[in-house]
């Protein structure tokens, strides 16, 4: 089963199951009626498309916004996407992106054209020398955000998986990589290739009414609650309707709701949830978490640096509600945390962490993912940045990629070398990171699917709460929710 995170709310562009016009590679079957005459009913089957990427390892990419304007399949020009659904690759680290679920013809179909448009990209610059980019220098110790040239705006990819034959009633999967080192050019241009940058391939067939994929961490403004139903509202304005059931777990604080039980969900709540895609596409919540109150205003991003002022921290902005804020994802923004602001954890299930807790300003590090209340008005701060007070700090997840470079089977633990230069930026810099496995880690892509799957030298991409440890040892911990061994 493939794992998925919506990062950036826009992900979900497609997720309710959306029909398509049928093509001359679709077929249709004849049905007799009563009264002894025919009517043609159409052959139909659903498609997943998915985004995943791959990960740069010589330069820190905090932010890679790109636009998938289309995505039609041939014969027959079939599209999989109403719409432009724009994704951050950055975001895609160890979990992958749904853009599409769409009810399309069944037939045969031979090559799928996809076009893109408006690329943006964030670095952290800690190369120790100046960068040029498209649009500025980006000097050392500096994150810069840049319009990359975008040298071809589409491609066909007619080979590895194509030709592809969707029988009537089928679901498959669809998966496009989209490699980050491949993408960025010495110019810092992006190049789209079929075959280095851009690859397809087909997601494991899932049993008949079962998991296709996991989509976590969705942002989104409940519209309406009705029993076994909650319809949201996406930051990027896409209404889903979510189906409950006696497995769906509520994570509300007390102070908001006694009972945490499905009646705490109430209509205009922003709310973060843990969705399963199934194969029909239909969408169920394995979790709601309560994020703000109705009215209130929310924002996630990463930590990028934190201040000498304890509680003031620097962030990119990923993903915001409602729009009226001012704030735009692909931003730095200064966040300074009230003195009696309140700081929780969104998941309960990673493993625990010794010495890891984020219960004040002091557990906060640069590489954390946060989802923050924002007190407004923002007000440009002397950086020249954007900059709002927030009583309200939850840790979420972090994504990063590296090197194991030893393993601990006694305490469920590995090492990981070659992260993020944004560690190594630190003072004193961060060199590796602690990975705390256990019973709520999902090993994927590793077999066998646990921790004897790992050995010095193997490359993983981990997912978890990232905290800042206090054995002295100047080295972050991750209560590590899923391990990943693509890379």
């Amino acid at each position: 089963m493939q794992r998925i995170t919506l990062w950036t709310a826009s992900l979900l562009a497609m997720a309710a199951v959306a029909g398509c016009g049928g093509s001359s590679g679709s077929s249709s079957g004849s049905t007799s009626s009563t009264d002894g005459s025919t009517s043609t009913t159409a052959q139909t089957a659903t498609v997943n498309l998915v985004v995943q990427d791959t990960p740069s390892t010589n330069l820190t990419v905090l932010s890679f916004q790109i636009q998938i304007t289309g995505a039609v399949l041939q014969p027959g020009s079939v599209s999989l996407l109403p719409k432009p659904v724009t994704v951050d690759l950055a975001r895609l680290v160890s979990d992958t992106g749904l853009l599409s679920s769409a009810v399309i013809g069944s037939g045969t179909y031979t090559s799928l054209t996809m076009t893109f448009a408006n690329p943006q990209v964030t670095i952290a610059n800690n190369s120790g020398a100046a960068i040029v980019t498209p649009t500025q220098t980006c000097a050392s110790g500096a994150v810069c955000t840049f319009a990359a040239r975008l040298n071809s705006a589409s491609l066909t990819i007619s080979n590895g998986v194509f030709p592809i034959t969707l029988t009537a009633s089928s679901s498959t999967g669809l998966a496009l990589d989209l490699s980050i080192p491949d993408l960025l050019q010495s110019d810092l241009s992006v190049t789209l290739a079929d075959g280095s940058s851009v690859n397809l391939s087909v997601l494991p067939q899932p049993k008949t009414g079962s998991v296709q994929a996991q989509l976590d961490d969705v942002l989104g403004v409940v519209q309406s609650v009705s029993s076994g139903q909650v319809k949201i509202k996406t930051a990027a304005g896409e209404q889903l309707v979510l189906t409950t059931d006696s497995n769906t777990a509520y994570n509300y604080p007390k102070a908001v709701c006694q009972t945490g039980g499905a009646e705490c969900v109430l209509a205009n709540q922003a709310i973060t949830t843990d969705i399963s895609l199934l194969a029909n596409g239909g969408l169920q919540a394995r979790s709601i978490t309560f994020a703000a109150a109705p009215g209130a205003a929310v924002a996630q991003g990463v930590i990028v640096a934190t201040g000498s002022t304890a509680g003031s921290f620097q962030m990119l902005v990923r993903r915001v509600l409602p729009d009226s804020t001012g704030l735009t994802p692909g931003e730095l923004v200064d966040v300074t945390a009230q003195s009696a602001a309140a700081y929780s954890i969104a998941s309960t299930s990673y493993p625990p962490v010794t010495g890891g807790t984020f219960s004040s300003a002091s557990d906060l590090i640069s590489g954390q993912e946060v989802l923050v209340d924002v007190i407004l008005p923002a007000t440009v701060q002397t950086d020249g940045s954007p900059g709002f007070n927030s009583d309200q700090i939850t840790l979420e997840s972090s994504q990063i990629a590296g090197k194991v470079t030893s393993v601990d089977s006694g305490s469920q633990t590995f090492m990981l070398t070659n992260v993020w230069s944004l560690f190594k930026a630190l003072s004193p810099a961060i060199a590796q990171l602690q990975v705390q496995t256990g019973t709520g880690t999902a090993f994927v892509n590793l077999t066998p699917a646990d921790l004897t799957a790992l050995s010095a030298g193997s490359a993983a991409r981990v997912k978890g709460p990232l905290f800042r440890t206090t054995s002295g040892s100047n080295i972050p911990t991750m209560g590590a929710l899923q391990v990943n061994g693509r890379y």
